[in-house]
């Protein structure tokens, strides 16, 4: 659908019905809006947060937009007289211009005596529209035709990552990176993680060898990663682990003549801002490198904008909650959660959270995946499905590894296929 076409639609004044999710009423506000246009938030008041935050937002983005004007129906979300009454007086009160109602927001009561205030007040050309979550378009609802259904396609609105977390309130405690660290030893560990015994000699070296050098447990339980001078003096042997990581290794410059991994070589060359960081990537954070380095693969062809380390503050809360790597298309949020665990308890839990994340801040069209070296991928993706009804989510195992960003590529065209 060309932008011609959608431009049919473009009304001078745009009722919004404001519902926990601001992010269906900021596409639509973009997608039909004039330019000089006015955007009317219509909220209650379990939603005025998510409205004055959403008028924030389209007041200071420059899509050419009047201020959004506030509409409160206060605790009324369901009193048909006061709702036609408020919406009526506004409609009583312009001038001229083009009206729409967009009902995707706000309750079923909320829409339906929207609907019928807008319809006594308006003259044909109203605009009545819906955003259809489930095949990303937006519907154009006529009293004397068929609906007419506008494909969203991702060209037509760039929603950033960043852009997604704002209309939910939420800040980012850092930029997420695009840049994926070591991404050649990366690689070589996705490919090893394909074979049940190269994975062991990885995790006995790793946890038998390496961690024994560089971990201080403490007597009360837990632990953590030595201070930086006693990790600038580890030495670990690379006896009994794949060869191609040792060679991996090597290029990158961390091994000694006499064949050890010295962290003292890999603080030289300036990858990790702290040793420290360096052991959790060993630890695993190397496969959510791994991942964005397979999203970045694919980023030109389908993808807007992708980041890694999505960490998000919550008041009241401890540790708040993040997304390992995310990207959009269009608008729309696709979230991957990353593991090295094999336990298929650990891998579901990891997979249930993101789902419960994603939805929340990209509603029903959000997309969820896991990645993970589970040997059974199928079969966990069946648990899911069966407890969420939600078939478009993924799980990517062992086998999928050295092929990630054809998988990606194909779960991106799949989700295209199922909004058709």
């Amino acid at each position: 659908m060309s932008t011609s076409e959608f431009d049919k639609y473009k009304v001078d004044h745009l009722f919004l019905l404001m519902g926990e999710n601001p992010l269906p009423n900021y596409v639509t506000a973009n997608l039909l809006l004039k330019k000089g246009g006015t955007p009317y938030l219509v909220h209650t008041t379990g939603t005025e947060t998510q409205a004055k935050r959403l008028k924030n937002i389209l007041d200071n983005k420059p899509i050419s937009l009047q201020p959004a004007k506030l509409i409160s129906l206060d605790l009324y979300e369901s009193d048909a007289y006061h709702i036609q009454d408020e919406i009526r007086r506004k409609i009583q009160s312009l001038k001229n211009g083009r009206i729409g109602l967009n009902y995707t927001g706000g309750t079923k009561a909320m829409a339906v005596h929207a609907y019928r205030a807008v319809l006594s007040q308006s003259p044909a050309d109203t605009v009545f529209s819906y955003l259809d979550a489930r095949r990303l378009e937006m519907c154009i609802d006529r009293e004397d035709g068929e609906r007419i259904r506008i494909k969203v396609k991702p060209e037509l609105l760039d929603v950033k990552l960043v852009r997604l977390f704002q209309l939910h309130g939420l800040e980012l405690k850092q930029k997420p990176t695009q840049q994926a660290q070591l991404p050649k030893l990366a690689t070589e560990l996705a490919n090893i993680f394909q074979e049940e015994s190269t994975a062991k000699q990885w995790f006995d070296w790793f946890y038998k060898v390496f961690r024994e050098q560089a971990y201080k447990n403490k007597l009360n339980g837990g632990g953590e990663w030595k201070s930086k001078t006693a990790l600038l003096e580890v030495l670990t042997p690379l006896d009994n682990i794949p060869q191609e990581i040792i060679l991996a290794f090597k290029e990158e410059n961390f091994v000694t003549d006499d064949n050890q991994l010295s962290l003292q070589k890999v603080d030289k060359t300036g990858t990790f801002k702290e040793i420290k960081n360096f052991c959790k990537w060993l630890d695993g954070l190397w496969l959510e490198h791994y991942v964005l380095e397979q999203v970045k693969n694919i980023a030109d062809k389908q993808i807007e904008d992708y980041g890694l380390n999505f960490e998000i503050p919550i008041k009241g809360t401890r540790d708040g909650f993040e997304f390992d790597v995310a990207f959009t298309r269009g608008y729309q949020l696709f979230a991957i959660s990353c593991s090295t665990t094999s336990n298929r308890s650990l891998c579901k839990s990891k997979l249930f959270e993101a789902y419960l994340r994603a939805r929340q801040m990209g509603g029903d069209e959000a997309r969820v995946a896991l990645v993970c070296c589970f040997n059974a991928p199928d079969t966990l993706k069946a648990e899911i499905v069966a407890s969420t009804n939600d078939k478009k989510i993924a799980v990517f195992g062992q086998e999928h590894l050295n092929n990630l960003s054809e998988e990606i590529a194909n779960w991106i065209d799949q989700n295209d296929e199922d909004t058709k």
